[in-house]
């Protein structure tokens, strides 16, 4: 067992100081809109208090939406800062775990840094996503256990049981720190036995099935406009918290498969390749998000451990390598490498619990360099360690570049288009200009990755009941687009020009219009393609885009992709010689990207 240790109370207010700081300073560079990934559907969840993708994250959704109704700021960026203000007491609640486990306050305050204003930490503190949420409930458990195990008051028991019901609710990858949670009460010999430890089960259920209690009770009295899912009963509820429409629990991404069933190459079976691409990432982003002083530190501090606290090392051990493992065996098997660049910021976001199990190993490294000098030397380490990434703040206002993508498809259509969706970003970003803005008229908006669900044709009879859906064979909606316009008379077809483009397989030519393209009888004349090509250029942010624009490491990358395949394709459709200018021109955009 480790020593005795409790808190006084100059640690709260450090930690009541710590959270105030940094809310303030999530609050300062928070977007006002949402970020890449799945943060815009995440605002329009939280506004509309609708349903996410599976799970649902109903704990975050509700809470998200209570800070939109905030009597100050924007709703959108009240919903930002919310990932701000859980990431503050994150860190906050980190600095108490590390001052029960005795250590200095410089040390404590290192990790409590790490936490903060590590570059990935501090990227998903200013954007609408649940990670931090995770992080703070993850946080908060083992702050508990370790606490349970000194105090063995059953208040504090009762608070593990809740966090620990409202975490495995909120995000699958919190299941991951269960293992590390239950080895230190059983080394503390607090471990629930009994009748103890069935009170403890009910309490985790019951907590685990608020959330989707309470999104229930919402169904039934006031059904959200946003519910792509078409989620209505009880039954629907247990299937979004089981992931049923991916598979199975463990499958982390849409379109995954089991372990030994990746879906990244042709053949089933384990991808090795996979496997170290992304442990080359996983070691990529320690070194960029922990530093190389605080993996100096880590490496110390896990020395020190394993000579004088075996229990703290066992510990965060299990909590590493559990979640490493997952990150390495299940994420690698199971996204699809369509984009590299786009793939490797999704799976950055895995990274963020086996990073705040090396940051606890960082205090002791401090800790125990410290003992061995001058008290100053933990200072000047804490410097060493946090300062680098304070020096670089992360500030995203003003970053919009999905919401400016989404506004380039509303200029580059009619008000009562179809207008077929196949990115991820263009997706999102209608769905905020559709339930959020308001401002896409009678547009209809076609998700093809959608079309071989039931529930998205029930959602989409729902959204546009003027519209008349064409089924396949296996009643599933159909992609024969020549059908959807026999059908829709009065309605022009448009897509998102993601290349290479479906409608090219049905018709005979495409004609462009903005960042949209729309079927033809034939190629465009190279006069009226110049024309639309200028017009491209000068008038859209995609073709105005550079990577400056585009926040490093961040899913907001795809939209290089979508820009280049614009600027690719208008400068195919252009003569060689008449058109020479406006092709360097392109060239020139091309080369920024």
């Amino acid at each position: 067992m480790v020593k005795r240790a409790g808190i006084g109370n100059n640690d709260r207010w450090v930690a009541s100081a710590i959270f105030i700081v940094l809310a303030m300073v999530y609050w300062h560079g928070r977007s006002l809109s949402f970020g890449g990934g799945d943060s815009p559907e995440h605002v329009v969840s939280c506004l509309t208090w609708g349903v996410s993708h599976t799970p649902g994250y109903p704990l975050y959704t509700l809470l998200g939406h209570l800070f939109s109704k905030l009597p100050f700021g924007t709703p959108e960026g009240n919903v930002n800062w919310f990932s701000g203000v859980c990431q503050a007491a994150a860190a906050a609640v980190l600095f108490l775990l590390m001052r029960r486990f005795k250590l200095s306050l410089p040390a404590a305050l290192t990790s409590a840094g790490l936490a903060a204003f590590s570059p990935l930490f501090w990227y998903y503190s200013e954007i609408p996503e649940v990670r931090s949420l995770n992080n703070l409930l993850a946080v908060l458990s083992a702050h508990l256990a370790v606490r349970y195990g000194q105090t063995k008051r059953r208040r504090d028991l009762s608070a593990l049981a809740a966090v620990l019901g409202l975490g495995i609710s909120h995000h699958p990858t919190y299941v991951l720190i269960l293992p590390a949670i239950a080895f230190w009460l059983w080394r503390e010999g607090v471990l629930p036995r009994g009748r103890q430890a069935l009170y403890v089960c009910l309490g985790v259920i019951g907590c685990c099935t608020l959330p989707y209690l309470i999104l229930g009770i919402r169904l039934h009295v006031s059904p959200p406009v946003y519910n792509t899912w078409g989620i209505r009963t009880w039954s629907d509820l247990s299937g979004l918290f089981l992931r049923r429409e991916l598979g199975a629990p463990w499958r982390v991404v849409a379109g995954g498969r089991g372990m030994f069933e990746s879906v990244a190459g042709s053949g089933g079976g384990f991808k090795l390749e996979l496997l170290v691409l992304h442990s080359k990432w996983l070691a990529d982003s320690l070194w960029f998000d922990g530093g190389s002083a605080g993996l100096g530190l880590a490496l110390i501090g896990a020395i020190w451990l394993a000579s004088r606290q075996r229990q703290i090392l066992g510990f965060v051990g299990i909590w590493l390598g559990v979640s490493v493992a997952a990150c390495l065996l299940l994420v690698s098997q199971q996204l699809i490498l369509f984009d590299v660049p786009y793939v490797h910021t999704v799976a950055l976001r895995f990274y963020l619990l086996p990073l705040l199990a090396v940051f606890i190993v960082v205090g002791f490294g401090v800790d125990g360099l410290a003992q061995r000098s001058k008290p100053v030397t933990a200072w000047i380490l804490m410097a060493a360690a946090v300062l680098p990434f304070v020096a670089n703040p992360v500030n995203l206002k003003g970053r919009d570049v999905q919401l400016r993508y989404g506004r380039d498809i509303l200029n580059s259509s009619g008000h009562d288009d179809l207008i077929i969706m196949m990115t991820e970003p263009g997706i999102f970003a209608m769905d905020y200009l559709d339930y959020v803005q308001h401002q896409t008229e009678h547009r209809a908006f076609l998700v093809t990755p959608l079309f071989s669900s039931p529930r998205y044709l029930h959602a989409l009879k729902r959204r546009y009941p003027d519209l008349n859906v064409p089924l396949d064979g296996s009643g599933m909606i159909s992609t024969d687009w020549r059908e959807w316009l026999r059908r829709n008379p009065n309605r022009r077809l448009c897509s998102e020009s993601v290349f290479p483009l479906s409608l090219a397989q049905q018709f005979p030519g495409l004609s462009p219009s903005g960042v949209l393209v729309s079927p033809s009888v034939k190629r465009p004349k190279p006069q009226i393609a110049a024309a639309k090509a200028r017009r491209f250029l000068d008038e859209t942010s995609i073709g105005r885009l550079s990577l400056a624009d585009i926040y490093p490491r961040s899913p907001d990358i795809y939209m290089r992709r979508v820009a280049r395949g614009l600027l690719s394709w208008y400068n195919s459709l252009l003569d060689a010689k008449k058109d020479a200018a406006l092709r360097a021109d392109i060239q020139r955009r091309l080369a920024r990207l």
